[in-house]
This record gives structure tokens, C-alpha cells and sequence, in this order.
């Protein structure tokens, strides 16, 4: 058995026993033995230890989706503790839908040093799919006139 294989095996069992980070440097050093199955049960043990950055680290290394429920869960959790900062990192890595996006603008319009943050929720997350408005009639229109000679 070469010696990469002999240590993802070794990784397994490290994984197995709880010893992540020991089992990341092996699965890590020897990437392209790993099969899927190893690296998601990686993920899901670094999950269940809170360990997103790592999770983000391996899920990118091996070619595997993030977690998306799990990450959207967190957040949620975060946005209810009112930890405003976790719950945006957790939303932007799951790709939360409008309606949690919706929620964030919420609680950040509570706070009116979070001004900044609210509106770039709004720009990137809630306003690119309104449709163009038709100007009411109180409305100015303005159209743009060019000189031609």
C-alpha cells in the first residue's frame, strides 16, 4: 500500500476517534486520495464543533458544497442572539434566501450605527430583482439631451 493511502487510512481513524486536526494534516497532505465520503464526514464533525473556518478551508480544497442548511441555521441562531456579525458571515456562506436577508435589514435598521451594513444588505441581497419603477406623476422625469450639429 503507498504511503499516501496508508495515511488517509490513518486520517480515517483519527477522524473516527475525534481528532480532527490530526486528521486534516493527513487528508490535507494527501488531497487527491481522500475520497468524498472521508472529506464530508471531516466536515460534518468540524460542524459540529463550530469550526466554519475550517470547514470553508476543506470544503474548497476538496471540491465539496458548504454545508448550506447548517451554515443558515447558524445564522438564525446568531441573528436571535442579536450577534449581528456571525449571522451575516453565516448568510453570506449559505447563500440565505431573501427572506433572511430581509430579516437582517430588520434588526439592522434597529441599530443606527449599523446604517452602513444595512444598506449594503439592501444593494447586495434585496434590490437587484425590483422591477424598474414607473414614475409617478408627481415625479420629475428627466431624459438626457444631446447637441447635434
Amino acid at each position: 500500500m503507498p504511503a499516501s493511502r496508508s495515511e488517509v487510512m490513518v486520517g480515517r481513524r483519527y477522524l473516527e476517534r475525534g481528532f480532527l486536526d490530526a486528521a486534516m494534516k493527513l487528508f490535507v497532505r494527501n488531497a487527491a486520495e481522500v475520497p468524498a465520503t472521508d472529506w464530508s464526514a471531516l466536515v460534518d464533525r468540524l460542524m459540529e464543533r463550530n469550526r466554519v473556518a475550517d470547514v470553508v478551508t476543506v470544503c474548497g480544497l476538496a471540491s465539496i458544497p458548504l454545508p448550506r442548511e447548517r451554515m443558515l441555521e447558524l445564522g438564525d441562531r446568531a441573528l436571535r442572539r442579536r450577534d449581528l456579525d456571525a449571522a451575516l458571515r453565516f448568510f453570506e456562506l449559505g447563500k440565505a434566501d431573501r427572506e433572511r436577508w430581509a430579516m437582517m435589514l430588520d434588526v439592522l435598521t434597529t441599530y443606527p450605527d449599523r446604517e452602513r451594513q444595512a444598506v449594503e444588505v439592501v444593494a447586495r441581497h434585496l434590490d437587484h430583482d425590483h422591477e424598474e419603477h414607473e414614475p409617478e406623476a408627481h415625479e420629475e422625469v428627466r431624459s438626457h439631451i444631446r447637441v447635434v450639429k
